[in-house]
């Protein structure tokens, strides 16, 4: 389940990067692989076909101050395999950073980024659980807010 910043101006989180030093849990590098078959990720010299999942969105209007969040349920069923299907393909070499308030935090915000030559710019940002939950429940809407008050 994946909760993105709608409309989030992703040019300013090199500048701001360094306030979230502290929460900073895990950094992961890999290889998003699209084809014309499908969509793969290449990890720790394993490779894995991504099944995507879809489900309906909801969207939360000014969830803190100007932000507008969009409530994502949908989800990849990964699935170890040997080959890479698909005549014409697009790599990217993806890290991707994952911060926590505390290490008992449900949620966790993620930013992830692109390698362009030889710099990681950034590409996406947005929070992330594996379970259901509910956004606006007392504890993870602190956790959020926390997190888009130092992205204000």
């Amino acid at each position: 389940m994946r909760v993105y910043i709608n409309n989030f101006n992703l040019d300013i989180l090199n500048d701001i990067s360094d306030l979230f030093k502290e929460y900073l849990i895990n950094s992961e590098t890999y290889i998003q692989l699209y084809t014309n078959e499908g969509i793969y990720r290449i990890e720790e010299k394993k490779t894995y076909f991504l099944d995507p999942c879809d489900k309906d969105i909801k969207i939360f209007e000014k969830y803190y101050d100007h932000f507008t969040l969009i409530y994502d349920p949908s989800f990849f069923n990964k699935r170890m395999c040997s080959s890479i299907q698909g005549d014409t393909h697009l790599a990217l070499q993806t890290k991707k950073n994952i911060y926590k308030i505390n290490n008992s935090s449900e949620i966790q915000m993620v930013i992830e980024y692109i390698l362009n030559q030889d710099n990681f710019i950034p590409n996406d940002i947005y929070f992330e659980t594996e379970k259901n939950i509910d956004i606006n429940d007392p504890f993870i809407k602190k956790e959020i807010n926390e997190f888009l008050s130092v992205l204000n």
